[in-house]
């Protein structure tokens, strides 16, 4: 799966419910901020310079142009990446998602952070 969806999922999860956010969301991995600003609906991703947006059970990836099934259940989620054909399950736990990448066989953490 590429970075720029497991930055879209984390966003999703993390992201205020409506409004207009400026955030940075931290991966863990990459030890890099990557400005974000929307909410879990419909938010811009700068370091892909593209949109993404939440149709329910999917989010569409405006500068990947592909698709991904994401299902919450609570503190938990799951989903396909149609990108890279491979599952996906995590949690969420005190503002942060840990996302278990079936495709790299690995976990990659995220969370909102303060400005660089």
């Amino acid at each position: 799966m590429k970075e720029e969806i497991r930055r879209a999922i984390a966003f999703t999860l993390l992201a205020p419910e409506s409004g207009e956010a400026d955030a940075f969301l931290y991966s863990h991995a990459l030890d890099h901020r990557t400005k974000m600003r929307g909410n879990r609906r419909d938010f811009h991703d700068y370091g892909a310079d593209a949109r993404v947006v939440n149709y329910g059970a999917q989010l569409y990836h405006y500068g990947l142009w592909q698709y991904v099934d994401l299902v919450v259940n609570g503190a938990s989620f799951s989903g396909y990446d149609h990108g890279s054909k491979n599952h996906f399950e995590g949690v969420i736990n005190s503002g942060t998602v840990q996302l278990y990448d079936r495709s790299e066989s690995r976990y990659f953490q995220y969370a909102i952070a303060p400005p660089p």
